[in-house]
């Protein structure tokens, strides 16, 4: 990476020995160099503290995450990601959920992101421990890096890496393992941008990093970090150093610029997929207005910034935003930092932007109404950089209390800082250790502030035992946001729902909004509740037990599965569209309407009828090419209740009318990304799969090429002659062979650029 040079904040005064032997004086120097890196390194470390208090049940007990989407979503999403990579095959589809989706393409999967692989270790808790402590590392090694080549102390650099790894709203976004992931390199990607990007290290790392963040599967967090990096490259530092090669604005800029696209063009063998994913999904229209407010900040965050209890904030999506009194008085102390005003000045819009995207109401309603914006759900998830911008602004509000030189100033920031600790102590809902670790961190800070500047070392004790106070107000304030079940839950299959894996169709579950209140009905987050959210069928907990389903938790779901989805929950009786998906039972908490049902447990279930098999022959259809209007007319019962298909166009060869003396079709064999099946019929027909038609699906009817037709809006069909035949459906995706190709062509323009670089005479 690029060289840097500490700047110092202190002039003390220097005392010189005569020079006996100075080869004993260059040892001397060098070991002190070593001492000074070692303690350096003992405090970063130091900010890992809290993720290891908080993870320590699933790095050394074997217990499982299980707070908010963990059990539900992420363990089911990443181990059926690792079985099939196990299994020697690339998962590219998920054929279990919403009749079939895209899995490469779904990049909360991580097909191809490297932690994923944690994932291949056979204990699933302490692979999911060291994934999230993983990307606690590189969160507080990108802000440690950011403070100190900012020149900030090895104090201010713990404590603003505490606030950007340990505060309330870093441990709440741990939940949400892909948007977390991406949280983690925002740092270090900014650090280089700000560094000018003088050496091809640099370079080099900054595209590492923005693949490795476009791999992790928020496009939310990539954007907003990029965003951020232009910011950055724009206002790089100005300082050198000896043996760095000037660069112009312009360079730096353009070399900024160079490093995103090549980071991106890494990341192509996700992103294209997703990007053609994105162009058949809800997000190619806006979200309703409502749906953009869920998980907005609400005023009282501020309050649960202080220490206030943290459903003050109001925010769905993230549990806290807990900084505590020492963040926040060393932000305000920032402030006052005249030597920086252009970065401080930089790093408070970007607070303020954060907190405007995410605040509920206008202006954050406002904004997010704007095209492009208005496709984003949660906007908490801008608070990343509000919290980049406040964990530095920590690190150098550390450094303002301990060398301003205004005693009028550090006085009324000492009573700013006293009086934060105060209110963290007597007026807190946290428990009494945080409240009193926070105050006391507090009360460390104002003694900062009216400490001598001319005596480091007490300052040094002051600011160090600030940041100690802090560790230990993370560690212990955000603690219960971390919940635990044992491993061998994850994996469990309730004994009611053994039936389900061996339906031959698909169950259909309650819509997301009714189901989630009984399953988190007293959000323990326990083994009980992790029971019911595999009973229940709940996110993606059916791809552990084997069961197909006609919902999917994606986060981008197809327009097919959530116009099946939406029919079926419109519909007054959801038999017939569900039927029409194949959806053969109705499995549920909630006692269905007019369905019969039997009770199993605490669950009903009720058959589904009429009932369209996966795998059906027709030769009565319709022409209708608008998707939307085929499945509403089928949808009505126009379809004579499945036995009639609306094709996007004319089939060839045309079925032939009336009826046969004899059908035959059934699955001959059936993979994720291929299904084969036979049929023998006295007459030419229509052979129908209900599972979704996606780009990247191919038929062969006998070995040649055949044509998919889009059945219903949905699924696929073809059109078979009369006789014996053997059809097979294979999925072989184009956006994923372009990706893959793009990314082998930046990776070796990447290498091809490093060598030149390399030879003499070569750009760095």
């Amino acid at each position: 990476m690029c060289g840097r040079k500490s700047r110092p904040r202190w002039n003390s005064e220097k005392r010189h020995a005569p020079a006996q032997d100075p080869e004993r004086d260059e040892a001397t120097t060098y070991n002190d160099r070593v001492r000074r890196a070692f303690a350096s390194g003992v405090l970063a470390a130091a900010a890992l503290i809290p993720p290891a208090v908080w993870l320590a049940p699933a790095l050394l007990q074997k217990r499982a995450p299980s707070f908010r989407d963990q059990a539900d979503f992420f363990f089911p999403l990443k181990l059926y990601t690792a079985d099939r990579l196990r299994a020697g095959r690339i998962p590219l589809w998920n054929p279990l959920s919403g009749c079939g989706e895209p899995w490469l393409a779904n990049a909360q999967s991580g097909v191809f992101y490297p932690p994923t692989f944690l994932f291949l270790l056979p204990v699933p808790a302490l692979a999911a421990g060291l994934f999230l402590f993983l990307h606690f590392g590189v969160a507080v090694w990108g802000t440690w890096r950011f403070c100190k080549e900012e020149g900030v102390t090895d104090a201010g650099a713990l404590a603003g890496a505490l606030v950007f790894a340990g505060s309330g709203a870093a441990a709440s976004l741990s939940a949400y393992w892909n948007h977390f992931g991406a949280f983690a390199y925002l740092p270090g990607i900014l650090a280089l941008a700000r560094s000018g990007l003088r050496t091809r290290g640099a370079v080099a790392g900054m595209t590492a990093l923005v693949g490795l963040q476009a791999m992790a599967g928020s496009p939310e967090l990539s954007a907003i970090t990029i965003l951020l990096a232009a910011v950055f490259a724009f206002a790089r530092r100005e300082e050198t150093a000896t043996g760095w090669r000037e660069t112009t604005a312009a360079q730096t800029r353009r070399r900024a610029a160079g490093a995103i696209l090549a980071g991106l063009a890494l990341a192509a063998w996700v992103l294209v997929p997703l990007g053609e994913l994105a162009m058949r999904s809800e997000r190619r229209t806006a979200f309703p207005a409502a749906e953009r407010e869920v998980g907005a900040l609400h005023p009282g965050a501020a309050a649960a910034a202080l220490g206030a209890p943290d459903d003050w904030a109001g925010s769905f999506f993230l549990a806290s935003v807990y900084l505590g009194p020492v963040a926040l008085g060393a932000c305000a102390a920032a402030l006052a930092d005249r030597e920086r005003r252009r970065l401080v000045g930089i790093l408070a819009a970007i607070a303020l932007a954060g907190i405007l995207l995410a605040s509920a109401g206008p202006p954050g309603a406002w904004i997010r109404a704007l095209p492009g914006l208005d496709r984003i759900r949660y906007p908490a998830k801008a608070l990343a950089a509000t919290l980049f911008a406040a964990a530095v602004l920590t690190g150098l509000g550390f450094d303002a209390l301990r060398f301003l030189p205004a005693r009028r100033v550090r006085g009324i920031l000492a009573a700013v800082c006293l009086a934060l600790g105060a209110a963290a102590l007597a007026w807190s809902g946290r428990p009494m250790p945080v409240r009193a670790a926070a105050a006391a961190g507090a009360g460390a800070l104002a003694l900062l502030a009216l400490a001598r500047a001319s005596r480091p070392s007490v300052g040094a004790v002051f600011a160090a035992a600030a940041a100690l106070a802090l560790v230990t107000s993370y560690a212990l304030g955000n603690l219960p946001l971390f919940r635990f079940v044992p491993e061998e839950e994850i994996r469990k299959r309730p004994d009611s729902i053994e039936f389900l894996a061996k339906l031959p169709g698909r169950a259909l579950t309650p819509p997301m909004p009714a189901l989630a209140p009984w399953v988190s009905r007293d959000w323990s987050f326990d083994a009980a509740m992790v029971r019911r959210q595999r009973e229940a069928l709940i996110g993606y907990t059916n791809l552990l037990e084997g069961v197909r389903t006609l919902r999917s938790a994606a986060a981008l779901p197809t327009e097919g599965a959530r116009r099946i989805a939406d029919a079926v929950d419109a519909a007054p009786d959801p038999s017939l569209p569900a039927g029409l998906a194949s959806g053969r039972v109705l499995w549920s908490p909630f006692l269905p309407g007019k369905l019969g049902s039997r009770k199993v447990g605490d669950f009903f279930r009720a058959p589904l009828n009429p009932y369209r098999p996966r795998l059906s022959f027709t030769s009565v259809y319709s022409v209708e090419t608008d998707a939307g209007r085929a499945w509403a007319r089928a949808a009505s019962a126009e379809g004579d209740e499945g036995r009639r298909v609306f094709l996007s166009r004319e089939p060839s060869p045309r079925p032939e009318a009336g009826g046969g003396k004899y059908v035959v079709a059934g699955i001959s064999a059936e993979e994720p990304e291929r299904i084969a099946a036979d049929v023998s019929a006295d007459r030419a027909g229509l052979l129908v799969l209900t599972d979704l038609a996606y780009p990247g699906w191919t038929a062969r009817l006998d070995g040649a090429p055949a044509e998919i037709l889009l059945a219903d809006g949905s699924f696929r069909a073809v059109a078979v002659p009369a006789g014996t035949h053997h059809v097979e459906f294979r999925y072989r995706p184009i956006s994923v062979y372009a990706g893959a190709a793009i990314s082998a062509a930046a990776l070796l323009g990447l290498l091809v650029w490093w060598r030149r670089a390399e030879s003499p005479g070569g750009a760095a």
